[in-house]
């Protein structure tokens, strides 16, 4: 297997002298299979370049690209890959659109006449879209995992099997807690890890050739960086030794990111890694790179069920808010019903219970601090029926520290979120639960 990146950069391009090693297209990744099979990671700017390589090949041809999701540095080379020209080519478009529109038609608004001179029905190729959310499926003599990860908008990593070799590609991933780890714990293990989000982090890394992943700040920019949906160089390397994956790939460079500073940056995730007593090969992504990995023919496994992120099921879900402030309820109202769901109150973890009882809801979103009953009791009643201990609960709180988001998980939340909380970064975690296969 082949891996080679026509664009590393995140955010936006940034072509000039201070990115010429590492290059300056937006993300865009390659893999080619011994047998021929082709897989594209995302859409960036690096798409053009590798659209003008694929035209000197044979026609017809067959495309997969996996998009992450459809901010536009993910999807800015789409409209620019010139064998979607050709009729005898065939694109298959595979992604979750993390809003109320499909996917087809959030790319036909980026190539609509007042964005783009030629629409997306212009296009001469055989273009088809395929929106996934968590699920397992078959591409040629590829296997491919797709899993939510944690960014301002629903997002994809990929998870991509071919004989023995694996490859994970997950960029625009934040960590879901400040630390990976319990600080009360001096060898720690995959059940010592704070956040239930990041310990399925590590697992969906688990035992990979080769990790792409998001490496935009170092965890001392991250501090004021959270919410942006990025991951640090440290976190990075942790989950890949956590993971025990043989090579780390760093991937979406920071646009202020020159390429001295990004030698410096792969240099201290060698020395990280090190640290850590893990022989993990840690090199920055640059364009142009190649990374060839050793097939052995394997028989593919039958992929798993479908869990498709439907349109549909995101507009009929209905959402229990439960918060003793009432300007926080009515926050999270307006937020929750621009995106079409019903929306349910509580004032109090007593009325909470029985919202819960008369109307079901499919997900509650749980503050912790409230008088009489807090979230803590709220969480324990639940989970002690069966009606409804697997109700997705979401805890939304102020409280930050490492042995409130422990207790937390123990006693069977689905999810903890920090407070403040953006609108992108609730909406996505909703959305991420409402369709993610732990909960069906």
């Amino acid at each position: 297997m082949r891996v080679k990146f026509w664009g590393t950069r995140g955010s936006i391009p940034t072509p000039g002298r201070h990115t010429l090693r590492y290059g300056g297209n937006t993300i865009c990744v390659e893999l080619r299979t011994d047998a021929g099979q082709r897989l594209i990671l995302d859409g960036g700017t690096g798409l053009r370049g590798l659209g003008r390589a694929l035209l000197q090949e044979t026609c017809p041809l067959d495309f997969h690209i996996l998009i992450s999701h459809t901010h536009w540095d993910h999807t800015q080379g789409i409209a620019f890959f010139a064998p979607m020209t050709c009729p005898e080519n065939r694109i298959t478009i595979y992604a979750t659109s993390g809003t109320d529109r499909h996917i087809e038609e959030i790319f036909a608004q980026q190539m609509d006449y007042a964005n783009f001179p030629v629409s997306l029905e212009e296009r001469h190729g055989q273009v088809v879209f395929r929106e996934i959310g968590e699920e397992e499926f078959i591409i040629g003599n590829i296997r491919v995992q797709s899993c939510f990860v944690n960014h301002t908008i629903l997002t994809l990593g990929y998870r991509i099997h071919c004989g023995n070799v694996c490859v994970v590609y997950v960029t625009d991933h934040e960590p879901f807690a400040p630390s990976l780890y319990r600080s009360d714990v001096t060898d720690p293990g995959l059940d010592d890890i704070v956040h239930a989000g990041d310990r399925k982090h590590v697992e969906f890394l688990t035992g990979a050739d080769l990790v792409i992943h998001d490496a935009q700040f170092t965890a001392e920019e991250l501090v004021n960086r959270r919410g942006w949906g990025h991951s640090s160089l440290e976190y990075a390397v942790e989950v890949c030794v956590a993971a025990r994956a043989k090579q780390l790939a760093l991937i979406h460079h920071d646009p202020d990111r020159s390429d001295e500073e990004l030698d410096h940056l792969e240099a201290a995730g060698q020395a990280y890694a090190r640290q850590l007593g893990s022989d993990l090969r840690v090199s920055a992504a640059a364009e142009g790179m190649e990374i060839k990995l050793n097939e052995t023919v394997e028989e593919l496994a039958t992929p798993g069920t479908a869990q498709a992120a439907s349109v549909e099921a995101r507009h009929h879900a209905r959402i229990l808010v439960v918060d003793d402030e009432p300007a926080m309820v009515q926050y999270l109202t307006t937020v929750l019903t621009r995106d079409g769901y019903e929306v349910l109150q509580a004032m109090s973890g007593y009325e909470a219970l029985a919202v819960v009882r008369e109307q079901s809801p499919d997900l509650v979103l749980l503050d912790v601090m409230m008088p009489e009953m807090d979230g803590f009791q709220v969480l324990q009643e639940l989970r002690a029926s069966e009606e409804f201990r697997d109700l997705p609960v979401i805890i939304l709180t102020a409280l930050t520290a490492e042995q409130d988001i422990v207790r937390s998980f123990e006693e069977g939340v689905t999810d903890y979120i920090d407070k403040p909380v953006t609108p992108a970064v609730l909406r996505a975690r909703v959305r991420r639960w409402l369709l993610s296969r732990d909960n069906r």
